[in-house]
């Protein structure tokens, strides 16, 4: 059986996706410290790592089920390939997520600014 199936790219691309967002996450946090906002960027990066950590529970299953299918005869090195490829795309979209860091600062500071402008909006009562 070959290892590189498409549930697989398609795990690895969920996982790839879900550790950029955690990644870029910590972005809100440095943006709050330079706009001096904090209270509004740890609301904003709660709200992002729920996000972020919700998807993984929900792909969870999905990787779950490559240890179902695999099969009954070199099933441990074909297992082992697989959670190499997931490995390395969640080690991919850190580094992705490094990488966008700086520009996601000046979004979520302009983001964060733009929300203490219109705070009066955003109101729940």
């Amino acid at each position: 059986m070959e290892s590189l199936t498409t549930q697989l790219v398609m795990i690895a691309l969920f996982i790839l996706i879900i550790h950029s967002i955690e990644t870029l996450a910590y972005s809100v946090r440095l943006s709050g410290a330079r706009v001096r906002l904090l209270a509004s960027a740890l609301s904003l990066f709660n709200v992002m790592v729920m996000i972020s950590r919700l998807a993984n529970m929900m792909q969870q299953p999905f990787t779950g089920s490559l240890i179902d299918n695999a099969p009954q005869h070199d099933a441990l090195e074909l297992v082992e390939n697989q959670f190499r490829i997931l490995i390395g795309s969640a080690t991919v979209g850190t580094i992705i997520g490094l990488l966008l860091l700086p520009t996601f600062i000046a979004i979520f500071s302009r983001a964060i600014a733009h929300l203490k402008r219109n705070e009066a909006r955003y109101r729940l009562y």
